[in-house]
């Protein structure tokens, strides 16, 4: 995580990057162009935070409809000392795959959204060949015709979009093998929606000082209140937010049967 301050004779302006590429960052700080001051003092901060939640993935093999099932996390923070705490999520219903894609080719997943879901978010990323650069597409079909809702498409196969708020009924992922220099390459394939639903990751935590390097470990209980579709898993996370609430780092829990 980079947060980076920047400043002008009349306002100061903070800005976060999300999951930054390791590897060199540069900050630059513009002056307003119609300043009235041919020079104007500012004050630049800057940091990077990080920190990572074990078990991660956490499996559960089986989960009882409305029983609640406890788990323990460590929570480690990797980087600069923040102020925080450990969070839990909603359950999702999520498909979840390692497939194979061809120079070129193009792959697609149906995803049956359910009414009252908040989020559908389709993700890619760690292909096999590390120079593959493969895109993502996700249309909304509910209508009966596709039309493209969000695309991420940079040049890496590290991609992901989220939809808040999809209408019910068909949604189709696409992913474009835009450039595959090994011929193949496997690639890591996750969409879930989230609804209120399936249930909720639960976890106990309150903010407080954490200095670089620190671990600490949080009670959780997992409830499951729904099955999701044949074929598919619930999903949640173990989140780490700051106190003015930015993710600096998330451990998945997986759900791999309910049962009444």
């Amino acid at each position: 995580m980079v947060r980076r301050v920047d400043a002008s004779p009349a306002a100061a302006t903070s800005r976060t990057v999300s999951n930054p590429f390791p590897g060199v960052w540069e900050v630059t700080v513009d002056a307003r162009r119609n300043s009235d001051a041919v020079s104007a003092p500012f004050t630049l901060t800057a940091s990077i935070l990080g920190a990572t939640v074990s078990p991660n993935p956490d499996i559960i093999a089986s989960a009882q409809i409305s029983v609640p099932v406890a788990r323990s996390y460590d929570i480690t923070n990797l980087f600069g000392a923040f102020t925080g705490r450990a969070v839990g999520t909603g359950l999702g219903s999520a498909f979840r795959a390692v497939p194979t894609i061809a120079n070129h080719a193009q792959q697609t997943y149906d995803v049956a959204v359910i009414a009252g879901s908040t989020s559908l978010r389709a993700t890619i990323g760690s292909p096999s060949d590390p120079a593959a650069d493969l895109d993502l597409f996700v249309y909304n079909c509910t209508s009966g015709t596709c039309v493209l809702a969000g695309q991420s498409a940079d040049g890496d196969s590290e991609e992901s979009v989220t939809i808040a708020n999809p209408a019910a009924g068909l949604w189709r992922v696409l992913v474009d093998g835009y450039s595959v220099p090994a011929g193949t390459t496997t690639y890591n394939y996750v969409d879930v929606f989230a609804n209120p639903a399936f249930g909720t990751v639960s976890v106990t935590d309150a903010n407080a000082l954490r200095p670089a390097g620190a671990s600490w470990t949080v009670p959780g209980s997992i409830t499951a209140n729904a099955a999701p579709a044949a074929g598919r898993v619930l999903l949640g996370n173990v989140q780490v937010r700051t106190d003015a609430n930015v993710l600096i780092g998330s451990g998945d829990v997986v759900i791999e049967s309910v049962t009444p």
